[in-house]
């Protein structure tokens, strides 16, 4: 009985640290990624160091080994919702490019990852009120749907034909935002 319960008190304790290393790992990887924020952003101009900046949501991207990471700021006197683009290798977060921001709820735009072209929406869903937004170029030759899953912030990235050239290219617009219901949504109710 005393060899169990010694057995059972072995693998409780591996378990607890099984469980408890990764996340400690994933606390340091986070801090790092919030210091390096903090250092692009100071040179934007009227950011506001002594407000706080936080990561809201860290997303891997289809290229592995990148991560868009949004987060919020002040840079005046309201809250902006920003991207940052990090690469993880060998266990570290590195800050490659991004820092685009908006005040409104959602932003896109093109960018490239690897050489290769990804239209980029991110934005802020309260109480998950936005299921489908409809994005299409103003000539609506072209046009595509990002679903949006569960959650406050969400990032959805569309890969582009390899031959795009992103500042040629058309750039796309949210046309159309629909509810839970499929109902559509006021623009200025869906983005502001």
């Amino acid at each position: 009985m005393d060899k169990l319960l010694i057995t059972l008190g072995t693998m409780l304790t591996i378990l607890f640290f099984m469980t408890t290393l990764p996340i400690s790992a994933s606390s340091d990887g986070f801090s790092s990624i919030d210091r390096q924020l903090k250092e692009q952003l100071k040179e934007k101009p009227y950011f506001d160091s002594s407000k706080p900046v936080k990561v809201v949501k860290v997303a891997k991207t289809p290229s592995k080994r990148y991560y868009i990471v949004l987060f919020t700021y002040s840079p005046y006197y309201t809250k902006h919702l920003g991207d940052a683009i990090f690469k993880k290798e060998n266990g570290r977060y590195t800050f490659v490019g991004g820092l685009a921001s908006t005040d409104q709820n959602i932003n896109n735009y093109a960018m490239y990852l690897d050489k290769v072209p990804y239209n980029l929406v991110y934005g802020l869903n309260e109480d998950n009120r936005i299921r489908t937004l409809r994005l299409a170029t103003l000539d609506k030759k072209s046009s595509y749907n990002v679903p949006i899953k569960k959650g406050t912030y969400f990032v959805n990235l569309k890969k582009l034909p390899r031959n795009t050239d992103i500042e040629k290219m058309e750039h796309f617009y949210i046309m159309d935002c629909f509810d839970k219901g499929n109902k559509q949504i006021p623009w200025n109710e869906c983005v502001e």
